[in-house]
């Protein structure tokens, strides 16, 4: 594993151009794209849709029609999309690019897992796999397609990239519990890992500010109730930021870093908050019929795209944080979930 890391730390990546010309007209470069998962062409298959943020130019890009789609997560780029296929029992990572519409229908099989993560210079892709009987979270090349083990055998999950791709935070089950373990790829040495939050409950959902200075994660008591902290990123100065506020969970920071978002179920339902990123000045963003689990910042960090889950439909929304402002944009004729907008 350390070779890896050696290699790993001195290969410079270079990114391909981006192309729009073969999008169609209706979502070619006037808005940015949003994609999510609907049922919306089958009553019994969910498959990856996109739209402009306006919720016009409705496509299906996904036709996998024997198994679920679910997770679609854009490459930096803004050009490709990666997103999780299932069958109830096993998970399998697929990739389509939107200039080319024939991977639309054969998309590019990447390997079997789920948690899919790109780096910022997308480049890297980080996912959890079982393959080799190995519960593992993997780091896979996206030019020469090569993939590594980066934790050992016990289940880990919920990996995340730091913002200049030289960490990864996530949650191991090696002590039993899920701990919080923050792994420097450019440290060849044996102290290249470290446990940043460990106790008798559950803490997964890492995740670092954009500059890299802060952790929030979640920690999940024995009967499932979650609360958010913020630490630093060796796991000191620990607050817990969410206490006392039933079961609250995923948290991320804004792309400025200045503000920290989470679901809360306080309120009844699952609903939207934001806080400052020290955690202070916590302030309820919707009141939804529905759960919000879900939900996406838009890179000017002034809008949340969120989806809100019902028994039966669910819909795809946006917030302007400044003006409270709701706008629906899928309305409520399908199982809309999993949203996700394009940065770039």
């Amino acid at each position: 594993m350390r070779l890896f890391f050696i290699l790993f730390a001195v290969i410079i990546a270079y990114l391909s151009p981006v192309h729009a010309n073969n999008l169609p007209d209706d979502v070619t470069g006037k808005t940015r794209l949003i994609a999510f998962s609907s049922d919306a062409a089958s009553s019994d298959k969910q498959q990856i849709f996109i739209m402009d943020e306006n919720g016009d130019g409705v496509k299906q890009v996904s036709f996998k029609n024997d198994l679920d789609c679910y997770a679609p997560r854009f490459s930096p780029d803004g050009r490709k999309i990666i997103f999780i296929a299932t069958n109830m029992v096993s998970d399998y990572l697929y990739m389509i690019d939107l200039d080319d519409t024939t991977t639309f229908t054969w998309p590019k099989f990447v390997d079997g897992g789920s948690d899919p993560v790109f780096s910022n210079d997308g480049r890297y892709l980080l996912y959890r796999s079982e393959k080799n009987l190995n519960n593992a979270v993997y780091i896979m090349d996206l030019e020469t397609d090569s993939s590594f083990a980066i934790s050992d055998g016990s289940l880990s999950t919920h990996a995340k990239f730091s913002y200049d791709g030289r960490r990864v935070i996530y949650s191991s089950s090696m002590d039993e519990n899920f701990d919080l373990v923050v792994l420097d790829l450019e440290d060849t040495t044996d102290n290249a890992q470290i446990t940043i939050a460990a106790s008798k409950d559950a803490e997964i959902y890492g995740t670092f500010s954009p500059d890299g200075k802060l952790v929030s994660y979640s920690s999940f008591d024995i009967n499932y109730k979650g609360t958010v902290h913020i630490c630093s990123t060796n796991g000191n100065s620990d607050i817990a930021v969410s206490r006392g506020m039933g079961s609250s969970y995923n948290p991320k920071f804004s792309p400025d870093g200045t503000k920290l978002a989470f679901v809360s179920n306080k309120a009844g339902n699952f609903d939207l908050y934001v806080c400052n990123s020290d955690g202070s000045g916590i302030k309820q963003m919707t009141n939804n019929s529905g759960n919000t689990i879900e939900y996406d910042w838009f890179p000017e960090g002034n809008k949340i795209l969120f989806e809100d889950q019902k028994d039966a439909v669910s819909s795809i929304n946006i917030i302007n944080l400044e003006t409270r402002e709701i706008t629906n944009l899928t309305g409520e004729k399908a199982n809309n979930i999993n949203p996700c907008v394009q940065k770039n």
